[in-house]
């Protein structure tokens, strides 16, 4: 799969086949500015940070459900996000 972030009049997160088929948006509601994402394979999960909510959050891989709060901050400008085992590492830009 190839996943990807939109930012604009309608930002999502969405997910679809290498050829471009199969396109599914897995995230449109409560984000804004969703800059980097993550894919934990062992866990089955897909984190994003978004810059304007100032949150880390993540959902199931497959289902796009059981959205979670990783983080959440003020005075943060997220823009990158990176999870290795037990450890998740995030830029401020």
């Amino acid at each position: 799969y190839l996943f990807w972030t939109e930012w604009g009049q309608t930002p999502c997160i969405g997910k679809a086949h290498l050829d471009g088929s199969e396109k599914v948006v897995l995230v449109s509601l409560g984000i804004a500015w969703p800059n980097g994402i993550s894919i934990d394979y062992e866990e089955n999960k897909l984190y994003w940070c978004d810059a304007r909510t100032d949150k880390i959050e993540r959902i199931d891989l497959e289902s796009g459900g059981s959205r979670e709060i990783v983080l959440s901050g003020s005075n943060v400008d997220l823009f990158s996000v990176a999870v290795f085992g037990a450890y998740i590492y995030w830029s401020d830009r």
